[in-house]
């Protein structure tokens, strides 16, 4: 629906517009000179632009729910979302293991913090953290504190990836190694040979490595969504 009224104001703000400078052009009394006009202008294209980006924002929220299986909290800000998507695509991270993965380890809240002291929305330990802001050079990135946590959560997991990749792994274990190293950490990994025996590791892995068929999820998506969808029916 909002699609639609999207169309029909930009079509009355060219028509408009367009009236506008005509009038302007034939009327020599017309009221409205031409600083009016260029204002009016520029706060109609300041409108659509904002309406724009609402509905781009709804839209990829909307499909990475449903590729992720995951509702994203309204609390969580747009800008994040859409920083976590471009960051992920520009590294070659799997957008729905991405999302899965912050969502697993803190369910999109700046302030989780683990008992063993892991932190932020990536819940990164502060001798990776450390680790990570020197060797990416976050000091000279000017981001606030949770983009750092996308920034250097995404590389270290990347990293970790590439690591079980070098190592002649396929694709897809190589992601699962590497989630298990993000949360058990690679010594485990290594020294178990495959995903550590640990309880909440296996729960974590099989989590964001499930299947795209989750009967809960689809049931609070339908939900949450049932009125855009029938509005765009």
């Amino acid at each position: 629906m909002k699609k639609f009224i999207l169309t029909l104001f930009l079509l009355f703000a060219v028509f408009g517009l367009s009236n506008l400078i005509d009038s302007n052009a034939e009327t020599a009394s017309n009221d409205i000179n031409q600083s009016e006009m260029l204002e009016r202008n520029r706060v109609m294209t300041e409108k659509i632009l904002e309406l724009q980006k609402e509905l781009y924002m709804k839209d990829l929220v909307q499909f990475i729910e449903f590729d992720a299986e995951i509702i994203i909290p309204e609390y969580f800000d747009g800008e994040y979302i859409e920083y976590t998507y471009s960051l992920a695509t520009v590294l070659g991270i799997p957008t729905r293991l991405a999302f899965r993965l912050m969502y697993t380890e803190s369910r999109f809240r700046e302030d989780a913090l683990s008992p063993v002291g892991a932190s932020g929305l990536m819940q990164l330990m502060p001798e990776t953290r450390r680790m990570y802001y020197d060797l990416l050079c976050v000091d000279t990135l000017y981001f606030n504190k949770n983009k750092e946590d996308i920034y250097m959560g995404l590389n270290l997991l990347n990293d970790l990836h590439g690591f079980w990749a070098s190592r002649g792994n396929s694709e897809g274990y190589s992601w699962k190694l590497a989630l298990a190293s993000y949360n058990a950490g690679r010594g485990n990994v290594l020294k178990y040979k495959g995903v550590p025996p640990f309880k909440e590791t296996q729960d974590f892995v099989a989590f964001i490595n499930r299947a795209h068929s989750n009967p809960e999820f689809l049931a609070n998506y339908s939900k949450k969504y049932e009125n855009s969808l029938k509005d765009n029916t």
